[in-house]
């Protein structure tokens, strides 16, 4: 009998045969075909399902998956797994019948029974985690000028770090990883020097890419300035040959690669010696948003900044109690100073008399 294996690369010559590239978009859905075929054999399996009946795969075959694998993961989970069968029908031209309202109904009733296995709220890195993980930084080393590069570069960019670092040593690829042959300017607005990034491959956008912007930071937080932090970076790793990825680093024994994972090892080491708050690779751009939204930077400005694709992103914002006063306080502080301005008062309200 054909492996499961030698059917999902059947499937995968066939796509590829019919001229469609097989982007990191379509590697993800292979993992999510993998797996979804991988739970749902081993369902039928169980249920001793004959293999004429698994596909096309019955409503009724399919709810049973459904309200079976219900309290066992994240309603997201069995979600995905659907998403990896579907494909799989797809790929082999099977009528897929999992649009049905009554299964639609078993993945809301998943929704709510996988609520304890979501993770806890994603908090934000704050200055506080920066500065720690700062001082236990040698940034004149290539390894740490890479690590504290990235990690300004998406606290202060409000990226993804998806969309700077590998997410394996053995996954590169050009059309997905940024490299250092990218278009990378550097300009001054307004006093400041600001840094461009061209990412061949966002989220939002796949292989239409985007732009990673960071700006210089002056006054009192300036040892957490993005910029200068980039700026090290390319004089620390310097002369790279072609295709290195952005934020790979020397090594005596020629370039390695930083991979997400290893960033987020080498930097939760360091908040959790520090006792500070349990952080995810999100709470990066969360971090960022954050501090850009205390600053009075307008959400859309973040939204763009960040490559959201709409406001939605204010769902994860955290301590929303505290900057939500405090933009409501700038906002009622400026219509005091047009008021003021407009009628010959002094804008500060302690400089008032009363009396008068």
């Amino acid at each position: 009998m054909t492996s499961l294996r030698q059917l999902v690369y059947l499937s995968i010559w066939r796509l590829g045969s019919s001229s469609i590239c097989l982007t990191h978009k379509s590697t993800t859905l292979v993992a999510l075909t993998v797996a979804g075929l991988l739970h749902f054999t081993q369902f039928c399996n169980r249920l001793r399902i004959p293999e004429r009946d698994r596909m096309p795969a019955s409503r009724a075959l399919l709810s049973g998956f459904v309200a079976e694998a219900a309290g066992t993961c994240t309603g997201k989970c069995i979600r995905n797994w659907l998403n990896g069968l579907r494909a799989w029908h797809k790929l082999n031209g099977a009528v897929w019948n999992g649009n049905d309202t009554w299964i639609s109904s078993l993945k809301i009733s998943a929704d709510k029974k996988g609520m304890r296995f979501k993770r806890p709220p994603r908090g934000p890195i704050t200055p506080a985690h920066l500065r720690v993980l700062r001082a236990v930084l040698d940034i004149s080393s290539p390894m740490g000028a890479a690590v504290w590069s990235v990690t300004l570069a998406a606290y202060g960019g409000c990226r993804r770090l998806g969309e700077l670092l590998l997410k394996t040593l053995s996954g590169f690829s050009t059309t997905h990883d940024t490299t250092r042959e990218t278009r990378i300017t550097f300009n001054a607005v307004n006093g400041r020097l600001t840094c461009g990034i061209k990412l061949v491959w966002t989220k939002t956008t796949t292989i239409v890419g985007g732009e990673c912007i960071l700006t210089q930071i002056i006054g009192v937080d300036s040892d957490l300035c993005p910029v200068q932090a980039f700026r090290n970076h390319l004089r620390v790793n310097h002369t790279p040959p072609p295709d290195t990825p952005l934020f790979a680093f020397r090594t005596p024994k020629g370039w390695r690669y930083l991979t997400k994972d290893t960033f987020i090892t080498t930097s939760s080491a360091a908040y959790r010696a520090a006792g500070l708050d349990l952080v995810f690779g999100h709470s990066y751009r969360i971090g960022g948003s954050l501090a850009l939204l205390s600053a009075g930077v307008a959400p859309e400005i973040i939204m763009k900044l960040g490559g959201w694709s709409s406001l939605c992103f204010l769902l994860y914002w955290r301590r929303l109690q505290e900057v939500i006063p405090m933009a409501i306080s700038r906002a009622w502080d400026e219509r005091i100073r047009e008021f003021a301005k407009t009628h010959g008062h002094p804008p500060d309200i302690s400089s008032l008399s009363l009396d008068d």
